[in-house]
Parts: C-alpha cells; sequence; structure tokens
C-alpha cells in the first residue's frame, strides 16, 4: 500500500512539473505581447499556469510521505481560493492602472473626429465616455463643444446663402432665388433666419416693381417713347391686371406716341430713298405693332423696299471701292 501511494506521488509531481513548464512557456509568450503589443491577458494567464503546478508540487512534495489526503485536499483548494483571489485583485489593479490609458485614447480620438469635422461618430465617442467610462462631466463639455462648433458652422453656411440669395435678386434672378430659399428651409426647417427668406426675396421684388413704375412714369413724363416702351414691357412681368390698371391711360399715350413716331419715320424714309433705314423702321413697326392698320401697309411695300435697299447697299459698297 505504501508502494502504491509513493508511485502515485511520483506521477503527481511529475504531472506539476510539466504542467509547470507549459506555464513557463505561457509565461514567456505572455511577456513578449506585453512588451511588443501591449497586451497582458496572455502574461495573466502564464502568471497563473505557473504559480498553480508550482504551488501544488511544493505542496504535493511535502506531504507526499504522511497519507493525509483530506488535509492535501483542503490545502489544494485553499490555495486555489488564495490565487483567485490575488487574479481578482490583480485585474482590478490592471482595470485602475489603464483607466486613465483609455480616457485619454477616447479624448484623443473625439479630438480627432471633431477635427475631421466627423460630428456624428465625435458625439457617439462622447456618449460612450459618458455611459460606459462614468466621465460624465468631461462628456458634458465636449458635447457642448460639439454643439458650437456645428452651430457656428451652420451659421456661415446659412450667412453664405443668405448672401448668395442677395446676389440673386440684385440680378433679378427670382426664380432662382425662391428655389434657393427653398432648399434652406428644407435643411433648417427651425432656423429663425431660414423663416425670413421669403419675406426677403418677396421684398426685392416688390421694390423691383416699384423701381419701375416709377421709371416709367418718369421717362413718359419727359416723352422718352423708347424707355417707357421698354418699361411698358418690364412691367408686364411683373404686375397684375389690377396693379397695371393705374399705368393704362399713360401707357396708351406712350404706345401711340411711340406708334405715331415710327410713323413717321417710315415716311420720312421711303421720302429720303433711304431704303435700308425704311427696312429696319418698317419691321420695327411690324414687330411693335403686328395687328394695326400700319403694319398692314408696311408689310404691303416691304419686299419692294428690301429689293432696293439691296440695290443701295451694293451701290454703296461700290462708291467706297472706288
Amino acid at each position: 500500500m505504501e508502494d502504491s501511494n509513493k508511485s502515485r506521488d511520483v506521477w503527481l509531481m511529475i504531472l506539476f512539473a510539466l504542467l509547470l513548464l507549459a506555464g513557463l512557456a505561457v509565461l514567456v509568450l505572455g511577456v513578449r505581447e506585453a512588451i511588443g503589443q501591449g497586451e497582458y491577458v496572455t502574461l495573466g494567464l502564464g502568471l497563473l499556469a505557473v504559480t498553480i503546478p508550482a504551488s501544488l508540487y511544493a505542496l504535493a512534495g511535502s506531504k507526499s510521505g504522511t497519507g493525509d489526503m483530506g488535509l492535501y485536499i483542503q490545502e489544494q483548494n485553499r490555495l486555489l481560493k488564495s490565487i483567485n483571489d490575488r487574479m481578482l485583485i490583480s485585474d482590478q489593479a490592471k482595470r485602475i492602472a489603464f483607466r486613465q490609458k483609455d480616457r485619454d485614447a477616447l479624448r484623443e480620438a473625439i479630438i480627432e473626429d471633431l477635427r475631421q469635422e466627423d460630428y456624428d461618430a465625435a458625439m457617439a465617442l462622447v456618449n460612450e465616455m459618458a455611459d460606459e467610462y462614468g466621465y460624465r462631466e468631461e462628456a458634458e463639455q465636449f458635447r457642448q463643444q460639439i454643439i458650437d462648433v456645428q452651430a457656428k458652422k451652420r451659421e456661415v453656411m446659412i450667412q453664405k446663402a443668405v448672401a448668395r440669395i442677395d446676389e440673386l435678386c440684385e440680378r433679378k434672378d427670382w426664380d432662382l432665388a425662391k428655389h434657393e430659399v427653398s432648399r434652406l428651409q428644407r435643411l433648417y426647417p427651425d432656423y429663425p433666419t431660414i423663416d425670413e427668406l421669403p419675406q426677403r426675396v418677396a421684398k426685392a421684388v416688390n421694390k423691383h416693381k416699384l423701381d419701375i413704375e416709377r421709371q416709367f412714369l418718369e421717362a413718359a413724363e419727359r416723352d422718352d417713347v423708347d424707355a417707357a416702351m421698354e418699361l411698358i414691357k418690364e412691367m408686364d412681368k411683373y404686375l397684375t391686371p389690377e396693379e397695371a390698371a393705374p399705368f393704362l391711360e399713360t401707357a396708351r399715350g406712350v404706345v401711340g406716341k411711340k406708334r405715331q413716331n415710327l410713323g413717321v419715320r417710315f415716311k420720312m424714309a421711303v421720302q429720303d430713298r433711304d431704303w435700308i433705314d425704311g427696312v429696319r423702321v418698317g419691321e420695327q413697326i411690324i414687330k411693335e405693332f403686328p395687328n394695326s392698320m400700319m403694319a398692314k401697309e408696311v408689310r404691303e411695300m416691304l419686299d419692294t423696299l428690301r429689293e432696293r435697299a439691296a440695290s443701295q447697299r451694293a451701290a454703296m459698297a461700290g462708291g467706297q471701292k472706288a
């Protein structure tokens, strides 16, 4: 019986020795990973793998001759519990040691996202800093910084868009200005400055209408018929029938004078045998007063006038060569 116990103890010690060697191999690997990669999991496992077999090996050797296996098992359990407690303490110490490192890494990642203007990613890291790591005060500071940066950037973009709308209004490109306003309303529906833009464009349109009306009345008053006629065409784009009503009488007078002036110029060109000018004035009469009796008379003469104008040009060209 005693020989059997000795044989068992020998085999146990051999087993513990093999486990110890394996633990040493894991420990060496863990040291390399800790130095090269900053990973400490394998190192912890290696320490555990070395400590347990070494302790059991020594304990088994001291108990090999007593036969007190009950006490031997109790001491093994106590040793394992002690090792487990040490590992728990070691893990906690490791978490404390790397707490600041994790915090610094998280902070650097947030700052980098802000530099890249990736505000959604930065805000996700801020939430992680508050919820998972418990750095709520610092997370709140970052959160406010992100909100402020986004607000400032949005303000700059809106200012540029408003300046473009003003430029479009200066160019009288009302359709494009209104399109730009609609785009901004979709992007920033709750922004006070955007809410004022439709009225801004409407005010610019109304000012342009008033300017046209004033310029028309001034041109008519000084008998600048050509300018007044151009302004009538411009007014027709903006004024409703109700808005145009006060200007109808003046406009009729301007149109009448314009037609009369063109008629006089046409007759003088024909009388002076200035066929080239006669064709030009006649075509203008047909274009601006297509349904008038005067336009009908000009059409009947226009083919003949064009032939004479062509001959006149040829004669003028021959004279220049001579």
